[in-house]
């Protein structure tokens, strides 16, 4: 998985991207980017002060994943599904392929670089 300073600073080890959450897709074809934003009640061990205590101010986080310089983007299907897996693994000639598949849609594509745009906590009802 690539190096991301945002979550590596708050966690010892990174959850998973198939156990969290992936509640918003962006695709974005000026920027030739594909945006990810996922939830985890899986909370970091080195949280921001500012969040307060986890529990009460926040017991989930939210952040976003910007996939830049996007090439063979698939998607099939359309619906949402709570049951997917995520890869992202690297390839020949410095890029990624990130795979998010589910029984009835995909997205694929490769990226030459990646990003953590948005890292926030919240509180909210059960996952």
């Amino acid at each position: 998985m690539n190096d991301w300073p945002e979550l590596t600073a708050l966690y010892e080890v990174v959850p998973e991207l198939g156990s969290c959450a992936l509640h918003d897709v962006h695709i974005d074809e000026r920027d030739t980017s594909v945006t990810l934003g996922f939830e985890t009640a899986h909370l970091p061990e080195h949280p921001l002060p500012a969040w307060g205590e986890p529990g009460t101010a926040y017991n989930t986080l939210y952040f976003t994943l910007v996939f830049t310089g996007v090439r063979d983007l698939r998607i099939s299907g359309i619906l949402a599904e709570a049951e997917r897996t995520v890869r992202i693994t690297g390839a020949a000639a410095g890029r990624w392929e990130v795979a998010v598949d589910g029984v009835a849609r995909s997205i694929r594509f490769s990226a030459a670089g990646s990003r953590v745009t948005r890292v926030r906590a919240g509180l909210r009802g059960a996952l």
